[in-house]
């Protein structure tokens, strides 16, 4: 799949969006993707005892001089991992931790039946209880690094959206865009946690409004990876905040959204920090930055960001004016319309010098419009 230079001057790979900045950022971006399809599922151990080792040798060698029915293929494999101390992963790990549960047929004699045959193929006591242990300190570590939860935004509106079936289409993320934070999304970071929480895995990954979970948005049909980013399908509930959402995806107000998870690998690029794999909790639509009327917009500079800002008010405001949602959704999109007016603000004050080469009616209309907001927020 070649990459090409688009005529805004940027690059896509194939028939996709052009979104990257330079032909080395896409190329990497698709080596990435390519590279995730042979990428391990997880880091890998081999600090089990060596009496585990000892254990699956002894029950290797009495099964090739004796024959033996017992046992599975994948517990023979199990033991042949053990003999030759590879490295396992943290599922293999966590199953002969579950060996346990044979545990009170582990002292029958190899030559009267498969108890102490296999407890031993599977490390023995010593490696089972390795496992245990070390199922556990992994684990301790996972939960230790997803409590620190990070946020990321993205200017990515709702793809679709279908109002009598309730089925919300679009993109909680996008690959190889350099954020504010200096940090661009690879492909594949999604997969494992996709795999594991998706919808066809334990269906954990949330669909919430603002990143908060106490106003679930709907459940996710579909999450997946496709070379413009993280894509998603979700039927948005019946309840009264589901309702006001279709209202506000049909008037255009959606324009953001957001994923809420925790960095699991990460490097130093040329352009940006590469993150490669992360564990995803939960993507949001925002109607506004945090429920913080004081968190405004930043990165945004130039007039025609300005006007952009003025435009997205004055849909609020038309929206506010005719729409018959709740009071809950009404404030929130105060909320928005007093961070977009907050922002404006920043940005004319962090653009004194080029306020002052404009001509006096943008000055005048700044004013006009300024005061159209207040009225806006009085109103309520």
């Amino acid at each position: 799949m070649p990459v090409t230079r688009c005529e805004n001057g940027k690059y896509r790979i194939g028939d996709g969006e052009c979104m990257y900045n330079s032909e080395e950022s896409a190329e990497r971006a698709y080596v990435a993707y390519l590279a995730q399809e042979n990428e391990e599922k997880a880091m890998t151990y081999n600090d089990y005892p060596e009496s585990a080792t000892n254990n699956a040798k002894r029950a290797l060698k009495w099964k090739e001089e004796n024959g033996s029915d017992c046992g599975t293929p994948v517990g023979w494999a199990r033991a042949n991992q053990l003999a030759n101390r590879e490295k396992i992963s943290r599922d293999t790990i966590a199953r002969m931790a579950s060996f346990k549960r044979h545990q009170q047929h582990k002292d029958v004699p190899y030559s009267e039946g498969c108890g102490g045959l296999m407890w031993d193929a599977w490390g023995g006591t010593s490696g089972i209880e390795w496992a245990i242990r070390k199922l556990d300190q992994i684990d301790k570590n996972i939960n230790q690094k997803s409590m620190i939860y990070n946020y990321k935004s993205f200017d990515l509106q709702v793809k679709d959206v279908d109002s009598k079936s309730g089925i919300v289409t679009g993109y909680f993320s996008a690959f190889g865009m350099v954020d504010s934070d200096g940090d661009i999304i690879m492909p594949g970071a999604f997969k494992r946690s996709i795999q594991d929480w998706g919808p066809e895995g334990k269906g954990r990954i949330k669909h919430l409004l603002n990143h908060n979970p106490s106003q679930p948005l709907g459940k996710p049909l579909v999450v997946k990876e496709d070379v413009y980013g993280l894509y998603y399908e979700s039927k948005i509930g019946s309840h009264q905040l589901g309702k006001d959402f279709i209202k506000m995806v049909e008037s255009g107000l959606i324009s953001e959204h957001s994923i809420g998870f925790k960095t699991l690998r990460e490097q130093k690029g040329s352009d940006a920090n590469e993150i490669y794999d992360v564990m995803l909790f939960e993507g949001s639509s925002l109607t506004a930055w945090g429920a913080n009327e004081n968190t405004p917009l930043i990165g945004m500079k130039g007039m025609k960001n300005i006007e952009k800002i003025q435009d997205q008010i004055k849909s609020f405001e038309k929206f506010i004016r005719d729409s018959d949602v709740t009071d809950e959704t009404i404030d929130l999109c105060l909320i928005k319309v007093k961070q977009l007016a907050q922002t404006i603000e920043q940005m004319q004050t962090s653009s004194t010098l080029a306020a002052e080469e404009a001509p006096l009616q943008q000055k005048d209309d700044s004013k006009e419009f300024e005061q159209s907001l207040i009225s806006i927020i009085n109103k309520f």
